[in-house]
């Protein structure tokens, strides 16, 4: 990028340049020759006014006082010719012509450059004039020194090549300045991508990395880096504790079929098969969840929005077969707006529906509660999930405590401690998050469940009841 700029800096200033030099040049050039082409006609006048013909008709020059056609070889030469007659200037003393090139001197029309009797160089100007009663034309031409003139010529031609030199060195250094100044964000920018490429250059927080000042030109790329390359390193963590989850979910079924093998020669196939079976279920479910993720990194691909009544009316069913044993009392309280739609993946509102009443029917006494609701406005509406139940709750310290990978608080009750977490981890993918608290109307645990991406924003509708 800067070699484009530079080029396209310098190219047009060289062309330019060089096309305004040659233009003054020739200008400069022809204005010293017309003004020397002056001076040979002026001069010629003067000689032409001493011309005149003699008794026979040939020509003669009038007597006069000394000028610079006197001296000899002094460089001011003229000569007349007439037919086959010819004069001549005294200063040419003994030669009868001097050799003219043909072609006239560049810049102007009427000069051509000759060479003096001492090989100096000149520049002659031919005239024609009319002598005498009839007229009888004279071919006159003047010759006048040109050292000067070429010296001056070249001295003109070597100020416009040093001034057009020092122009494009300038023009260089203004345009390596407007490189080096223009594009300092760019590099600013640079630099901190590769500072992410360093073994722990950025942390782990990419966002605030990039939120380092680069300048205000670039600062809408730079967001949108940062917010792409967050995104990225929000998906590669998800990933990693799905990997995480699976290992620790994993660990339960094979330390169980470990445990039977090495207390007994023969483990039941029953025992065997459910344990598998457990197994099969939990990769599944994790890859369910490694493909929602995928949608998450091309929220494109997205599918139809969510209804989340009926979403959430399946997955309460489906808890009521799991849970029959116990007979509770499952709640679907909606005040939702209708209808009521989710802008996200049906198996991530599954995943997260299905863990947080699961582990509420596991702790439940008698009842278990599911509140649809929206808050916010129509442009920030949240869909928010609120779920009680009936059970011995949790102390301070144990919600404090709560949503850590495994944490299990008591063995005795099925699980792998991953529930309230899987749960955090899907609200925050969809800016949302999990609260815990104690239940003020069941006096158990509540949890509220909040998530972006309603397709219709908050209005008020009617309410339902499903036990």
């Amino acid at each position: 990028m800067a070699t484009r700029i530079a080029l396209l800096a310098l190219v047009p200033m060289l062309l330019l340049a060089a096309a305004g030099g040659l233009w003054l040049r020739a200008q400069m050039h022809h204005s010293l020759l017309g003004s020397f082409e002056q001076v040979l006609r002026e001069k010629a006048q003067r000689v032409g006014a001493r011309l005149h013909p003699g008794p026979q008709g040939e020509l003669r020059e009038a007597t006069g006082g000394a000028d610079e056609f006197s001296a000899i070889y002094a460089g001011w030469y003229w000569r007349a010719q007439q037919g086959r007659e010819v004069i001549r200037s005294r200063s040419l003393w003994d030669m009868d012509s001097l050799p003219i090139d043909a072609r006239p001197v560049r810049g102007s029309a009427a000069l051509h450059l000759s060479t003096g009797p001492l090989q100096e160089p000149l520049l002659a100007l031919t005239l024609p004039i009319s002598l005498g009663q009839p007229p009888a034309e004279v071919a006159l031409t003047v010759y006048g020194p040109a050292a000067q003139l070429q010296d001056n010529m070249r001295q003109i031609d070597r100020t416009l090549l040093l001034a057009g030199g020092l122009l494009m060195v300038l023009a260089g250094l203004l345009a390596w300045l407007q490189v080096r100044v223009g594009l300092a964000p760019l590099r600013r920018l640079e630099a901190l991508l590769t500072a992410l490429r360093a073994p722990h250059g950025a942390g782990p927080d990419v966002a605030q990395h990039l939120a380092a000042p680069t300048g205000r030109d670039l600062q809408p790329l730079q967001n949108e880096l940062a917010g792409l390359l967050a995104h990225n390193a929000h998906v590669v963590a998800r990933a990693r504790a799905h990997a995480v989850d699976l290992n620790h979910a994993l660990k339960k079924p094979l330390a169980l079929l470990s445990a039977q093998a090495s207390a007994q020669t023969q483990v039941s196939s029953a025992e065997v098969r459910r344990q598998v079976e457990a197994m099969a279920q939990l990769v599944d479910r994790y890859q369910a969840r490694t493909l929602s993720d995928a949608l998450h990194a091309h929220p494109g691909a997205a599918g139809q929005a969510v209804d989340v009544r009926e979403c959430a009316a399946q997955v309460l069913r489906m808890m009521q077969r799991l849970h029959a044993d116990q007979a509770l009392d499952w709640v679907l309280e909606d005040v939702a707006p209708d209808p009521l739609l989710w802008r996200g993946e049906r198996a991530d509102l599954e995943e997260v529906l299905g863990n947080l009443l699961d582990n509420a029917g596991k702790w439940a006494a008698s009842r278990v509660r599911l509140a649809l609701s929206v808050e916010g406005s129509a442009e920030q509406a949240m869909l928010c999930l609120d779920i009680e139940d009936d059970g011995p709750g949790m102390t301070a310290e144990q919600l404090q405590a709560a949503g850590q990978r495994g944490v299990r608080f008591d063995e005795s009750v099925q699980g792998s401690g991953l529930g309230l977490a899987i749960a955090s981890q899907i609200a925050q993918a969809y800016g949302g998050r999990l609260h815990l608290h104690k239940s003020t109307g069941l006096r158990g645990l509540g949890v509220r469940l909040e998530m972006r991406g309603l397709v219709h924003g908050p209005a008020r509708g009617s309410s339902g009841r499903t036990g």
